[in-house]
């Protein structure tokens, strides 16, 4: 009897902690422990994610090793902001992982990022850290967590599969940095030919997080024209396609520089997030500047819908000052969802 039971304990113990165990993938931080079963279920799903914190070491560039330097700075440890790991970069790290407990090799891992995010921050925090998570995010970097960081977050943090509630805590910090594109080390010197100023600034674009772009067309199905296709082919150099059910058919054309380059600009000098809906491909009038690959669509602005309340009228002033001489959005017809920004 005592046998049976002493059996049906260690049982009962080691369901327990298979459970534990299954659930601890999912919400081992605060940020999802108030999830909805479709955001557990959305979680779940990039669960495996939260294991590859990006590994940094001299020599990385990039968003991640900005968003290093300003949480160092937060830390106590400050250090130019410039996104290339160097020797003070380096050295900062060393000295946050020695008081920290953690072996200091000056190579950012799991451990070290878990260090450096352990803390939370929502509506009114203000600071370096404040500017890590805007990095991360895309959005004006001023380090003042107001109404368009928490937004931010929030729109973020529904995309992903957590708690929508705009606070950035362990799990909300780990999405944000651990699903971000990895750093790159810096490129060795080269003397090839320097890539053509289109291919260079669509490479560049690929790098801002800031800026996404539509994997789907509303009209056709031809995804090798899509927005997202077209930036990955012209940083590649071979050019954008157009779509086959178009009036042009399928072509390759060369997206414009001067569009790239405000696309640009209106990210890192003005602060703003957008998704880009189409570059040469879908379906317009036979005339279009979209088959000539100097138009580019947006259809979100921060993280809000054209049309649904998005700043399109400031973005479409900002167009013009960059040179577009065809600009449309709500109120024009056909644009009542996305501003249409045209370069002659």
């Amino acid at each position: 009897m005592r046998k049976n039971l002493r059996n049906l304990l260690l049982q009962g113990l080691a369901a327990a902690l298979l459970a534990g165990g299954a659930l601890g993938a999912v919400s081992t931080t605060g940020d999802q422990a108030s999830a909805s079963p479709r955001e557990a279920a959305h979680a779940a799903t990039n669960a495996t994610r939260l294991a590859f914190w990006p590994v940094l070491k001299t020599g990385s560039r990039g968003t991640d090793v900005l968003t290093l330097q300003h949480l160092l700075t937060a830390r106590g440890h400050a250090v130019k902001a410039d996104g290339a790991f160097g020797k003070k970069t380096a050295a900062a790290v060393r000295n946050f992982q020695h008081r920290a407990g953690l072996k200091a090799d000056g190579a950012v891992g799991p451990k070290t990022w878990t260090k450096l995010t352990s803390l939370t921050l929502r509506t009114g925090a203000k600071g370096s850290a404040v500017k890590a998570i805007q990095v991360q995010l895309g959005v004006k970097t001023d380090g003042v967590f107001g109404k368009n960081t928490s937004s931010a977050v929030r729109s973020f943090q529904k995309r992903v599969g957590l708690k929508t509630d705009g606070i950035v805590g362990p799990k909300t910090w780990n999405f944000l940095i651990a699903t971000s594109t990895p750093a790159k080390p810096a490129p060795k010197p080269s003397t090839s030919k320097p890539a053509g100023s289109s291919v260079a600034l669509a490479r560049q674009l690929l790098n801002t997080r800031g800026i996404t772009y539509a994997r789907t067309h509303s009209e056709t199905v031809d995804s090798r024209s899509t927005a997202y296709q077209n930036i990955h082919d012209m940083a590649k150099g071979i050019g954008a396609a157009t779509s086959g059910n178009s009036h042009v058919g399928y072509k390759r054309v060369q997206l414009d520089p001067r569009m790239l380059r405000a696309l640009i600009t209106l990210h890192d000098k003005y602060g703003y997030t957008l998704q880009i809906s189409e570059f040469v491909g879908g379906v317009h009038s036979k005339t279009s500047r979209h088959y000539a690959g100097l138009t580019f669509d947006a259809n979100y602005i921060n993280g809000i819908h054209v049309g649904s309340g998005a700043p399109h009228k400031k973005v479409m002033k900002l167009c013009t000052a960059l040179g577009a001489t065809e600009v449309l959005g709500p109120g024009d017809p056909n644009h009542s969802t996305h501003i249409h920004c045209a370069w002659k």
